[in-house]
């Protein structure tokens, strides 16, 4: 148990530096500023730009709090290469949460919200992966889901797959957004909704809908009878 505290202890003091560093250094603001010298760097150094934007992208999204970094992204690398390195950095980020609550803070999440817990534990045991998969192209809360599904009986292999389909989409659509923009300035000025098309929300809505929707259906139709594991 003392090993667990200090663990968690740890991570919270990890996260806190690393809220001061993005507040500091990696603001709106401040990469407003650097923005040339941010494409230049990224024309001339792709891979190692790439590598150094997943490593910041997964510490950030380690914090709660920290959106639009997608849209962002989608303005410093392109739409192809933001996706990729947005969708693959919010799944490692979201394993490092799930094993952080499995392993370390299972007890406490358990103890304080276990009546959710069997509730989800049980919504897996009816639709299995499918269900965080649904919860993932819904954009419910990104930091809950990764602890609250930490606590339940889902496979980590299941997570992990069903967290990177899940976020694929949402991805997309955002980093697409921020490909468009022609400075950050406008994502400054206008802010998040601002910036994405009234075409590109109604997509994300209709997608977010779309899976639980055919999953009604084809239970409906008795096409569906046992639960289904992404695996």
């Amino acid at each position: 148990m003392k090993r667990k505290v200090i663990v968690f202890a740890m991570f919270v003091a990890v996260c806190c530096f690393l809220l001061w560093i993005f507040e500091r250094w990696l603001s709106l603001e401040q990469l407003i500023v650097h923005e040339s010298w941010l494409r230049q760097q990224v024309n001339e150094h792709p891979w190692r730009s790439g590598l150094l934007g997943f490593l910041i992208y997964v510490a950030a999204s380690l914090i709660p709090g920290t959106g639009g970094k997608s849209i962002v992204y989608g303005w410093i690398f392109g739409c192809v290469a933001g996706v990729g390195i947005v969708t693959l950095a919010l799944t490692f980020a979201a394993t490092i949460s799930f094993c952080l609550s499995r392993y370390v803070l299972g007890d406490v999440i358990d103890g304080r919200f276990g009546h959710y817990v069997a509730r989800i534990d049980r919504a897996l045991e009816r639709d299995g992966g499918f269900y965080l998969f649904a919860l993932r192209v819904a954009h419910f809360p990104y930091t809950l889901t990764n602890y609250a599904m930490g606590a339940t009986t889902i496979r980590a292999r299941s997570f992990v797959l069903a967290t990177l389909l899940g976020l694929l989409p949402g991805s997309f659509f955002f980093a697409y957004a921020g490909s468009q923009l022609p400075t950050l300035r406008t994502l400054a000025e206008r802010g998040v909704f601002g910036v994405v098309s009234p075409q590109l929300l109604i997509a994300v809505v209709l997608l977010a809908i779309a899976p639980i929707a055919i999953r009604v259906l084809l239970r409906r139709l008795g096409l569906i009878h046992t639960p289904t594991q992404l695996s």
